[in-house]
């Protein structure tokens, strides 16, 4: 099977949008590698200057927290089709996005609370 060629009835996509999908998919992989390269070599980087942690680990959570929202844009947008779906679509999915987003923050913070309160309670 040839897969440098689109095959016969494939959407009926012409040469040219066949072409310009196979570029827009090197694109994407290209800039997901870049991320992630990018994201392990933060973390190399942290654990080198850190090596028994300390400093601003905060800090680089966010920036694998942020850098991992751009992954999910790009593979959503490109593998997933939803960069050309309409506006009222793309909001029900980032609706729920976000309120996963939003309980995976309220979820560590009510974590983080109730250890603080064990740690006291043990205290006595």
């Amino acid at each position: 099977m040839n897969f440098e060629v689109p095959t016969e009835g494939h959407l009926h996509w012409t040469e040219q949008e066949y072409n310009e999908g196979k570029k827009s998919v090197l694109k994407t992989i290209i800039i997901l590698a870049i991320v992630t390269v990018v994201e392990v070599g933060a973390a190399m980087i942290y654990d080198k200057i850190y090596p028994n942690g300390g400093g601003p680990k905060l800090l680089l959570n966010l920036f694998m927290a942020v850098m991992s929202v751009v992954k999910v844009v790009y593979i959503m947008g490109i593998f997933m089709h939803v960069k050309h779906e309409t506006g009222w679509f793309k909001r029900t999915i980032l609706l729920p996005f976000l309120f996963l987003v939003w309980a995976i923050i309220a979820f560590a913070v009510d974590g983080g609370s109730w250890n603080a309160m064990r740690q006291l309670l043990n205290a006595f």
